[in-house]
């Protein structure tokens, strides 16, 4: 019927192919990720006031924006302040409130992760 060998080729083949991920898990569980970023209106000391606001508080990490991190480029506030709201409205509840930030967060369903910057989801 079939050569030993084609038959080894084969199952060896399923196999393999069955442990093959398709999409990572990052990939399949963004399809229903939400993030907060700064609004398009805020202006630089709005920015800079979340930055400060968040940076102050205890047990907060904000150095991925600081010189060496990871999303520390580029060098700019509406950056820096996206990618610690983000970290906060996910490590807060995911709920309106932890991205209004007197009304400069909004909501995005595409990851802006870049780089060795990933943004939590």
């Amino acid at each position: 019927m079939f050569q030993p060998s084609i038959l080894v080729f084969l199952i060896l083949s399923i196999v393999a192919i069955d442990h093959l991920p398709l999409t990572s898990a990052r990939a399949r569980n963004l399809k229903y990720a939400e993030f907060c970023v700064i609004s398009l209106s805020a202006t630089d000391a709005q920015m800079q006031a979340n930055i400060d606001w968040l940076c102050s508080q205890r047990k907060f990490d904000c150095k991925p924006i600081k010189p060496g991190g990871p999303c520390f480029e580029p060098n700019n506030l509406r950056s820096h302040a996206s990618f610690v709201m983000n970290r906060y409205y996910q490590k807060n509840g995911r709920t309106e409130k932890a991205c209004d930030f007197n009304n400069t967060g909004r909501f995005i369903n595409s990851d802006p992760s870049y780089g060795n910057c990933v943004y939590d989801y």
